[in-house]
């Protein structure tokens, strides 16, 4: 079987590995699709580390079982959770299983750009009514719902979502189905052809107002707004944390999902400004995996279009094009799929 790793700077490694054969508890999974999520681009773009497995955004199918797997069967449609809670911890078995620190990952050592992955029954969610690109946009959908129910958003709040990957797009429309009045999305400056592209789609998944690097978003947002917004969807690079709290009411919050790899990983704050304004920063790390089934529910019934937001399909021997392309400025790129 074929498995996709790779590293700084835009190295790339198709690898002939041995087809995994499931162990008790434990499935084959066929993957029949897989997205390019941004943390795969940090890691080809500036990640200080060897070798490591690309994809984990995965839809596929069950081709086989091991001994004491029972929910699935052979030909089952499924998605696979990158993370998923080890259930007998004391956080697990006290209902908080977000605060688990033994959580299952395949990121590790399995490449979900690849044509397998063997992974523990508990880590797959079975799905119907897509097809097998639409569904590998659950995960980061999943991620997008995490930050916006992290923010507590509250009914006919004012909420800023700062960047305008998928994750961003789609959590404007989780916003307004949480009740939002408005929702303003900043983004990039409006100069090349992707940046331009993402702010128009995402008035298409709720954003009211677009307000591009090019502007100031905190005078933007202030102006438009009784001094600020109530809560802000923060899935930019942290470097973009400050102006968020600036465009922040009085005891308005900030939930965090972006992140960058070294360049950009520190920023500063005002905390006396933070802190009379009883502000509140709040790190969603959407890890272990939540809200399967309700990503999955929302993608079916077009709530969120994964149709409008998946640009680009490649195959996996075309895995160098479909990784240019997600990074190309040139493009204009919402999601990228492989099909192996």
């Amino acid at each position: 079987m074929r498995a996709l790793w790779g590293k700084a700077p835009f190295q790339f490694d198709l690898r002939e590995v041995p087809t995994p054969t499931p162990n008790l508890g434990e499935v084959l999974v066929r993957v029949t699709g897989c997205g390019i999520c941004g943390t795969d681009l940090h890691f080809l773009r500036a990640m200080n580390r060897d070798w490591t497995p690309l994809g984990h955004e995965i839809s596929g199918r069950v081709e086989e079982v091991g001994a004491g797997v029972s929910r699935l069967g052979v030909g089952d449609s499924v998605i696979i959770e990158n993370n998923t809670g080890c259930g007998v911890c004391d956080a697990c078995k006290n209902g908080e299983s977000r605060y688990c620190r033994s959580i299952w990952t395949f990121m590790n050592d399995r490449a979900g750009i690849g044509d397998y992955v063997c992974v523990p029954e508990a880590s797959l969610q079975k799905y119907c009514n897509l097809t097998p690109r639409q569904a590998s946009l659950a995960e980061p959908l999943t991620v997008a719902i995490d930050v916006t129910l992290c923010a507590d958003i509250p009914l006919n709040g004012e909420v800023a979502v700062w960047g305008t990957g998928p994750i961003g797009i789609m959590a404007c429309q989780i916003a307004k189905l949480r009740g939002a009045r408005r929702v303003f999305l900043v983004g990039s400056p409006r100069d090349n052809p992707r940046n331009c592209f993402r702010l128009e789609r995402a008035r298409e998944f709720g954003a009211d107002v677009t307000i591009s690097g090019n502007e100031n978003a905190v005078d933007e947002i202030k102006r438009a707004t009784n001094d600020g917004v109530d809560h802000v969807l923060m899935t930019a690079p942290p470097t973009a944390i400050p102006d968020a709290l600036r465009a922040c009411r009085f005891g308005g919050t900030v939930a965090l999902i972006g992140l960058e790899e070294r360049v950009g990983e520190t920023v500063e704050l005002d905390i006396n400004a933070f802190h009379f304004q009883k502000l509140q920063l709040r790190a969603s790390h959407a890890i272990p995996n939540h809200y399967f089934p309700i990503a999955l529910d929302l993608l079916a019934r077009c709530v969120i279009n994964p149709d409008r937001l998946i640009t680009h399909v490649f195959q996996l021997n075309e895995f160098r094009r479909a990784f240019e392309t997600a990074n190309h400025p040139d493009e204009r790129v919402g999601k990228v799929v492989v099909e192996p």
